[in-house]
């Protein structure tokens, strides 16, 4: 069975998106997937949008992907921002 999932973590600056995103990346890398992880680089003094994305496959993964299948948000920003980027059975 082939395996590609994307999970976006979004939050404000300092809420912990990088280390949720790392966390869930050694989880899977653990488990024996391959997993990318993308992160939203913006230059912030404190606060304003962020996320991390997770690419998982059961094959080497080479690049980011659009199609975003699990959201998490800790701030209402994230689903104003980035909910349309979920997938419609996301």
């Amino acid at each position: 069975m082939s395996v590609d999932v994307t999970i976006r973590v979004g939050g404000q600056a300092g809420q912990g998106t990088q280390s949720v995103s790392f966390a869930m990346g050694k989880v899977f890398t653990h488990h024996g997937y391959y997993a990318f992880i993308h992160q939203d680089v913006e230059s912030r003094i404190r606060g304003g949008h962020n996320f991390n994305q997770i690419r998982i496959k059961n094959t080497p993964v080479e690049a980011v992907s659009d199609d975003v299948h699990l959201l998490i948000a800790l701030d209402q920003g994230t689903i104003e921002q980035d909910l349309s980027h979920l997938l419609e059975d996301g």
